[in-house]
């Protein structure tokens, strides 16, 4: 059985401090995606002191938010960068809040001038773009070993050089917890060995929501596209590949977007997903 659940989150500041609190209550709303579009979380502490939230509210602080069941098991849920944060009383309480991207550092960052000769291939590009972005990444095989007849030259962020590069090839990228995944659109990036169950972690039975928004062909296909919510897991997250077994899809599905929230005071930590089938 699930209780006792525990929100802990640990921030590091600019200047190396760490502060962990995990003995006031937590909030958290934390959205996930398979675009380049930083993930997003929103995290609300409550009654914390004047001088600890104006130091976990700095801009460019380093936050890890765990989340789980102490008699189960509890793992990191979201890992990023903080933008901003505010300080406000609400009722009885003073809340603080806290609005954090993931990887918002490294993906904004990495300025970068490049200038290759013609014939340099398109992996030679996307190692220079990597390595300026600085984040772990996985997929360079999935890029071609086509080249640049004419030459390549680009002055700007370095991520979104990347993301120009691999469009070329109809790739994608996305960032999930600080690891950089190239990826073929649709396709999973992590297969995982987990298994959703109607009775089981599926908190809501797969609904179907593919439709042809985004698209002016008429003619094209539907995405086998369904929304469900599952108990709290940090392997669910976009990208990865799961199995499914309800009443109303039985199958594989890789996730597009996963939106966890929870509190450590009250009601059940959940995730609402959208999945394509495989």
């Amino acid at each position: 059985m699930a209780f006792q659940r525990y929100v802990g989150l640990t921030v590091t500041t600019k200047d190396g401090d760490s502060v962990k609190i995990d003995e006031l209550r937590i909030d958290f709303d934390i959205e996930k995606s398979d675009t380049p579009e930083n993930n997003r979380a929103v995290i609300r502490v409550y009654n914390l002191t004047k001088e600890t939230s104006a130091q976990i509210t700095e801009p460019d602080g380093h936050i890890m938010l765990r989340a789980g069941y102490k008699d189960e098991a509890t793992g990191t849920i979201f890992i990023g960068d903080i933008a901003y944060g505010t300080r406000e009383y609400v009722g009885n309480d003073y809340i603080t809040t806290i609005i954090a991207y993931d990887a918002r550092t490294a993906v904004m960052g990495g300025q970068v001038s490049l200038s290759y000769e013609p014939g340099t291939d398109a992996l030679t590009v996307a190692q220079a773009l990597l390595d300026a972005i600085g984040l772990p990444y996985k997929g360079t095989d999935l890029i071609p070993g086509e080249s640049y007849a004419h030459g390549y030259c680009y002055i700007g962020m370095a991520s979104d050089g990347l993301w120009e590069l691999l469009a070329r090839f109809s790739l994608v990228c996305m960032v999930q917890d600080e690891m950089l995944y190239i990826a073929e659109p649709g396709k999973a990036t992590e297969s995982t060995e987990l298994k959703l169950e109607e009775g089981g972690d599926l908190l809501s039975l797969p609904q179907s929501v593919g439709d042809k928004t985004g698209t002016d062909d008429i003619n094209a296909e539907s995405p086998n596209r369904w929304a469900f919510g599952a108990k709290l897991n940090p392997e669910l997250v976009p990208g990865a590949s799961v199995s499914v077994e309800s009443s109303t899809f039985n199958g594989e599905v890789v996730l597009r977007t996963a939106r966890s929230s929870g509190s450590n005071m009250d009601g059940d930590f959940r995730i609402d997903i959208e999945a394509e089938a495989a």
